[in-house]
């Protein structure tokens, strides 16, 4: 639970909310798939309208077509998002208004909560909670939610899936696939990979309307994200159901509430950051070097953080909320995300650019990838510029930003973007929302460095721990298993056919010559890793070769206990002794006869 200390001061009074608008019946269109075919046609006969009269208004265009996703709401809000991240295809405008699209839906009866809780639980609402507020505390497309008391008096909130939303997505989702088909068959821009966005909207199909999905991912993100010193709220598991979640509830503020009174009331906003502590400047920072932790080192980050999923506490403390849409990469993919934001923080432009064209899908387009990579080079070189300017708008010089510079390029060569990389940038667009109004001044490539040097420092650190050297032994250990059983006897075959032993031995012994290399650099590091030693827990001993620079390279390698470091030695030296035997294996002359 979260302690109390934490809470802060309220923000907005209750008076200053606005009550959600609850409806006995909702409405559903007779000729849903006539009227959305008809809205669209309308929606592209008015920009065709404009265009030919001399009026184009691409900021008009932006909101008519946020308008009729908002109208259409269900699966189609996700639709919205997921273009949203196109902006190698759409305007700026339309990509930033479809972002902060927000769905204000209407409530539905307390007949139909108390349905759906009881179904669920299998008991009446009375025997499962103390209390139950009637009054929703918040609706959207996907739930209703409300707060109650569980019998212990822990307050919780109750997250209670619309009715009928299972049929709704359904209908949505065969007109999605019918429009998708018919941009398929007459070819309209397939390096969009329209099929994988389709794939992406089932997946959250799946997810959305499971809610145990996002009870495992608040489990799992709880545990990653208390390294990073933020808050998420307790998930109570014997409530908590496919169509109900019950979770502990914050009395904090909302990140979307903070940014309503900036606009109406700056000084009433920072009368009550001094009130609480709170230095945003710090909560910028802090949330930006998560979200690229999340990605980085723990391959589970939140997908959604606009700023109704972002809390703010007393003393500069965030929590984050609403874990229905959480990601992870594919190696390839993190490694050459990683080696792309790391190289464009360093200002090595060329080398993010490759890492850039790393990423994209294999059935790259015939262009010249000299040019190409020239032309995105200089897009970030664009973007790093921008990023020293103060009183630029936030948006211009955000890690978005970076990416936005790039679209032009890959827009003119149709160079194909995975929707998977896509998942990613919508995480940091929905992140800058909130990050205009607490460090609108931030030096972007600064804080990368930051994080990237610190992150060296962890990693270190965690490659010391006998858990992971343990790791890295056992990781050997199955390379060397599987070289023997899947990939030695395939090259033993095609060498004695073309060499004969001679050959054999040849690859045997340049095996040995790897093997015996590997194992020189692993005595190596255990003169360094003995010097640590000494530096750490007998600095007398070796103070005759101390210097300044000697002192503040080694201060930055962690410290062991005297067992953990009796570990590390025996575990070097069974390594080393290992593959010494390897080796001697490898170097004799009746090697064929034993494979």
């Amino acid at each position: 639970m979260l302690e109390e200390k934490y809470i802060p001061t309220q923000l907005l009074e209750k008076t200053e909310r606005k009550d959600v608008e609850i409806v006995d019946k909702l409405k559903r269109l007779r000729f849903p798939t006539i009227y959305v075919i008809v809205k669209f046609i309308t929606f592209f006969g008015g920009i065709v309208s404009r265009k030919l009269s001399g009026k184009s208004d691409i900021k008009k265009t932006a909101v008519e077509l946020r308008t009729i996703f908002e109208e259409l709401g269900g699966l189609w809000v996700k639709v919205a998002q997921l273009l949203a991240l196109r902006n190698d295809l759409f305007p700026e405008e339309i990509c930033n208004e479809l972002l902060n699209l927000q769905f204000a839906a209407l409530g539905f009866p307390i007949e139909q909560v108390k349905s759906t809780i009881e179904s669920e639980l299998g008991v009446p609402i009375d025997k499962a909670f103390a209390s139950f507020d009637y009054k929703p505390l918040a609706a959207a497309s996907i739930a209703q939610v409300h707060r109650a008391v569980l019998h212990d008096q822990t307050p919780v909130v109750v997250k209670i899936q619309r009715p009928g939303l299972k049929q709704s997505f359904q209908d949505d989702l065969k007109l999605i696939k019918l429009i998708i088909n018919f941009l398929e068959f007459f070819k309209i821009a397939v390096y969009l990979s329209w099929n994988e966005a389709y794939g992406e909207l089932e997946s959250i199909l799946e997810e959305e309307l499971d809610y145990r999905y996002e009870a495992a991912n608040l489990r799992r993100m709880k545990k990653s994200l208390k390294k990073h010193k933020i808050y998420v709220p307790k998930i109570y598991n014997r409530f908590s159901r496919a169509k109900v979640l019950v979770i502990e509830y914050i009395d904090g503020v909302v990140m979307s509430d903070y940014i309503k009174m900036y606009q109406k009331n700056p000084p009433r906003v920072n009368r009550w950051l001094a009130e609480n502590n709170i230095d945003i400047n710090l909560v910028g920072e802090q949330l930006l070097i998560s979200l690229m932790r999340q990605i980085f080192e723990d391959n589970l980050y939140h997908g959604d953080l606009h700023p109704g999923n972002i809390m703010l506490l007393r003393d500069s403390r965030v929590v984050l909320l609403d874990m229905g849409s959480v990601g992870s990469l594919q190696k390839e993919l993190r490694t050459a995300y990683l080696n792309y934001v790391n190289a464009a923080g360093k200002e090595d432009f060329p080398k993010a650019a490759d890492y850039y064209l790393r990423m994209a899908p294999v059935d790259m387009p015939k262009v010249n990838i000299a040019k190409v990579r020239t032309e995105i080079a200089r897009g970030l070189s664009s973007w790093e510029s921008r990023s020293k300017i103060r009183g630029l708008d936030y948006e211009e010089k955000s890690l978005m930003s970076a990416t936005d510079s790039i679209a032009p390029v890959t827009f003119a060569y149709q160079i194909p973007i995975s929707w998977e990389f896509l998942k990613i940038s919508r995480s940091f667009g929905a992140l800058d929302g909130s990050l205009k109004y607490l460090y609108p001044d931030m030096d972007v490539p600064k804080v990368l460095g930051k994080y990237f040097k610190k992150s060296a420092s962890r990693q270190l650190k965690n490659s010391l721990s006998p858990k992971r050297i343990v790791g890295s032994l056992l990781e050997i250990s199955d390379v060397i298993s599987e070289y023997n059983l899947l990939i030695m006897p395939q090259l033993r075959q095609r060498t004695l056919a073309f060499g004969g032993i001679r050959a054999v031995n040849k690859f045997a012994l340049f095996m040995a010559a790897i093997l015996r290399t590997f194992s020189l650099v692993i005595v190596l590091a255990g003169f360094i890793l003995f010097y640590i030693f000494l530096f750490h827990d007998h600095h007398e001993v070796i103070k005759f070769i101390h210097s300044p620079l000697i002192n503040e390279i080694f201060e930055q390698f962690p410290s062991f206990s005297y067992t953990e470091w009796l570990f590390v030695f025996i575990l070097g030296g069974l390594t080393v002794k290992t593959l010494s035997t390897l080796s001697a294996i490898l170097e004799r002359d009746d090697l064929p006869g034993l494979l």
